[in-house]
């Protein structure tokens, strides 16, 4: 269904799309609302042929009904939203509401590729005139089909974005009045941002260009997160609109840390003294007569210009050094890591960004620079296969020593390996996992890079491409968690996908960032006679095996594989799932805790992204058993 040819802006029409169907997704997914299928009625669905409109997601306020409670009818002011669907969203048959003789089961997922790019709110309004729009027709008749009161005349509006659809729910919900304003910001930033990533597309990487290029072909982001495009800062920075600065090619500059206050772990120093050179080597004939070069009574670190204002405020004993002493680099996928490879091979720099995107503050936390190193030592003891797998290591940290890890987190920096950059490689192509699946730097189509740049024009080609893709991965990603109990953050923004440039074969994976991984002690000292050594209170350690499972559900299979079959088209017929299924059969001993939670149960606990805002967290994280498992499915 394509976007009304009359709307003024088919860029802003679809990135309030983007964002308020990824708030639907999770609301859903979460059982923050109840949300049912009603289908398309067969006066519908004989005309219907072009459209794949197979019915309509109905969201309810969350008032309408207790949690698990089946709404008795469907008046119009306890309706939330409409969304018309091209695909079924995974439903709940045990769940089924019947309203006018309709069965209507209840949606436990429902993802954005599902839904067709309109998304309605009801309206009461004696004079509204009958729609004349077919797309609009087929959603009115089929919500018309369930309402208690088939009779009463009402309007649907197209175009209900993720800020309204927020304040509505969030009223309803009696979310306090500082938070509800504070995350309707951040919608608004992730509408906003989308918006000019639409507007100003880049030209189409492929395979001989650089990784840094595929870094930045990044379209929508975050398939899941509802602020999958949010920039919002906070004082003492800047307000950021998209025209105010160039998040591809930033700015560091360099900046002192009295050495008593610089925590330092690994190789830091030793690693940082290219980049430092190249900040002395831009001041040219500068000369600081308050800071010789290389002052021992000081540690460098690499501070994004953006985040100088936190700098500042919250460390008035480090010295910023001035202007003349910086370097613009590239920034990859996340905006905070960057790279230079021509002063930095083999390397790339984790900094420190003060600003929200997607979940939280993308600083780097003390928890963060104090593992990364030490756990780096145990890599070569972890069981994986190093012709499928390469596990970039963190070999240097540095943060600021204080007692407050919130305020430390601003002013700290991982040195980790890269080897995309690293001229050894040079004839493979490294591509972050997450940009295969975006599309082709326009909104308004189902083509993805993937399917693009690989020449997957046919079934065939697809489900060859994704059996390689799936062996790989499998082989890849599941050995350190069954051997060694360590979970990989495996989604599409730390893997990167290995092929041979001039094939384009799939030849493995690179995992990168150790911030979010989770790791069952006992079963790593028992493999590999190491422990990992943390902070108190580090989110990393996992109390139980299932911890980590469940993390390597939802990076690998949920943010990553899922998305990679959704685009493949194999995701509805069941091919891309049977495929993952019967590998996943073969490669997890029946006798092990993740056949079970992974091949035998419905649902697995999964991470609630609304309920962590809500409840404002970040560190710790809301599970509840919100995915159906799509192994099983």
């Amino acid at each position: 269904m394509p976007a009304p040819s009359n709307y003024v802006d088919i860029n802003e029409h679809y990135a309030s799309f983007a964002t308020t169907s990824r708030l639907i997704a999770c609301l859903t997914s979460e059982s923050l609302v109840p949300a049912y299928f009603v289908p398309s009625p067969a006066s519908v669905t004989a005309v219907n042929t072009t459209d794949n409109f197979s019915g309509i997601c109905l969201l309810l306020r969350p008032t309408a009904a207790a949690e698990n409670e089946v709404p008795s009818s469907v008046i119009l002011d306890s309706i939330l939203a409409v969304v018309p669907l091209r695909g079924l969203p995974i439903i709940n048959n045990d769940a089924r509401a019947s309203w006018n003789g309709v069965s209507c089961p209840r949606i436990d997922l429902v993802d954005n590729l599902d839904m067709q790019p309109h998304i309605y709110c009801v309206e009461a309004d004696s004079s509204a005139a009958v729609k004349t729009d077919p797309q609009t027709n087929h959603v009115n008749l089929t919500l018309t089909s369930v309402l208690a009161n088939p009779q009463e005349i009402f309007r649907l509006r197209d175009g209900f974005d993720a800020v309204q659809m927020w304040d509505i729910f969030a009223k309803d919900l009696n979310v306090n009045h500082k938070l509800r304003e504070q995350i309707k910001q951040e919608l608004g930033s992730s509408i906003l941002f989308q918006s000019y990533t639409y507007k100003h597309p880049k030209p189409l990487p492929d395979l001989n260009s650089s990784t840094i290029k595929w870094e930045q072909s990044i379209v929508e982001g975050h398939a899941t997160h509802p602020m999958h495009k949010a920039r919002k800062s906070f004082p003492p920075m800047k307000p950021l609109t998209p025209e105010s600065y160039d998040f591809d090619h930033p700015k560091v500059r360099l900046v002192g840390i009295p050495r008593d206050n610089a925590v330092l772990r690994g190789q830091y120093e030793e690693l940082f003294k290219d980049l430092a050179d190249a900040f002395f080597q831009a001041a040219g004939d500068i000369v600081e007569e308050s800071h010789n070069k290389y002052d021992k009574d000081y540690v460098y670190i690499a501070i994004h210009e953006l985040q100088l204002p936190n700098v500042a405020e919250k460390f008035p004993d480090c010295y910023i050094f001035p202007e003349a002493y910086s370097i613009t680099v590239e920034a990859l996928a996340s905006l905070r890591s960057v790279a230079r490879p021509d002063i930095l091979s083999g390397r790339s720099v984790k900094l420190c960004l003060g600003i929200k995107i997607s979940s939280a503050l993308r600083t780097v936390t003390p928890f963060t620079t104090y593992f990364g190193p030490g756990f780096s030592k145990i890599v070569p003891y972890l069981n994986y296969d190093r012709e499928v797998l390469a596990i970039e290591r963190e070999l240097g940290t540095i943060s600021y020593r204080h007692e407050d890890t919130d305020i430390a987190k601003h002013c700290s920096s991982v040195i980790r390996e890269a080897f995309e950059y690293d001229s050894q490689y040079k004839d493979d192509l490294f591509v972050p996992c997450g940009a295969l699946v975006e599309k082709i730097q326009k909104p308004d189509t189902d083509e993805t890079l993937v399917t693009h740049v690989w020449g997957l024009d046919t079934e065939k080609k697809r489900v060859d491409f994704l059996k390689r893709y799936v062996d790989l991965a499998l082989r890849a990603f599941l050995p350190p968690c069954l051997e060694n109990g360590v979970a990989f953050e495996a989604h599409g923004q730390n893997t990167l996908a290995r092929f041979d440039r001039k094939t384009g074969q799939l030849k493995g994976f690179v995992i990168r960032d150790f911030g979010g991984v989770k790791v069952h002690n006992e079963t790593l000292k028992r493999t590999t006679g190491y422990e990992i050594d943390v902070l108190p209170d580090s989110c990393v350690v996992a109390n139980t095996i299932d911890e980590v499972s469940k993390l390597l559900y939802h990076t690998l299979f949920h943010c990553h594989l899922q998305r990679l079959i959704r685009v493949l088209n194999l995701h509805y017929n069941g091919v891309g799932w049977e495929i993952v299924r019967n590998r996943m059969s073969e490669l997890v001993p029946r006798n092990h805790v993740m056949y079970s939670s992974f091949l035998e149960k419905t649902k697995v606990p999964g991470k609630c992204l609304v309920r962590m805002k809500i409840e404002e967290l970040y560190r710790d994280v809301s599970i509840r058993y919100v995915y159906v498992l799509y192994l099983f499915w």
